[in-house]
């Protein structure tokens, strides 16, 4: 996808949110049609369950319709809103005590939902992914290590502190300053 594609679908994402603050039903309908795949695969990284995943979806997507009016275009791109909603939601999820005791129950090598094979894995791996991998690919290798797994992994700074043995105010000031170049990137 070019530039000017990517443009256009952000646009037409944003118009659907707009759209949804004013109670549209059909806006959500195609909202959620064009962004659902990808909104899974984000859950379902932090999750590595599609149960959860899937509620964490469902929850993500009551709070977009319910907030879409928050959502500012001068903040950020639409997917970027609504990644950060489900990505938030997920880790909700994760925190919540009954799931964390389930955790342990969990294999990640027999888990065939996490393969590539899986739509909702590749459609994570798009062309706006690879994008995000390459704005990822122009930070240091700690700062890099500190976004993916505040992002990809679903940890705290204090987790990502702890796993790194790095000071937890050294990690948040990797991850904020590591962000927005990322994001200086991607508006490029």
């Amino acid at each position: 996808m070019n530039s000017t594609a990517s443009r256009d679908a952000s646009e037409q994402l944003g118009q659907l949110l707009a759209r949804c603050a004013l109670g549209d039903q059909s806006a959500f309908g195609a909202l959620y049609e064009a962004t659902s795949a990808k909104l899974f695969g984000v859950a379902l990284r932090i999750l590595r369950r599609e149960a959860w995943a899937e509620e964490a979806l469902q929850e993500a997507y009551v709070k977009i319709w319910r907030h879409a009016e928050s959502y500012n275009p001068a903040r950020g791109r639409p997917m970027t809103w609504m990644i950060n909603v489900v990505r938030n939601q997920s880790l909700d999820l994760l925190r919540r005590a009954d799931y964390r005791a389930k955790e342990d129950e969990w294999i990640a090598e027999k888990d065939q939902r996490t393969s590539t094979e899986n739509p909702a894995a590749l459609a994570e791996t798009s062309q706006e992914m690879q994008r995000v991998l390459g704005c990822l690919g122009l930070l240091g290798e700690e700062q890099r290590d500190c976004i993916l797994l505040s992002y990809h992994q679903g940890l705290t700074p204090t987790e990502v502190a702890a796993r790194l043995k790095r000071p937890v105010g050294t990690i948040k000031t990797w991850i904020r300053r590591g962000l927005i170049k990322v994001r200086e990137c991607l508006d490029q």
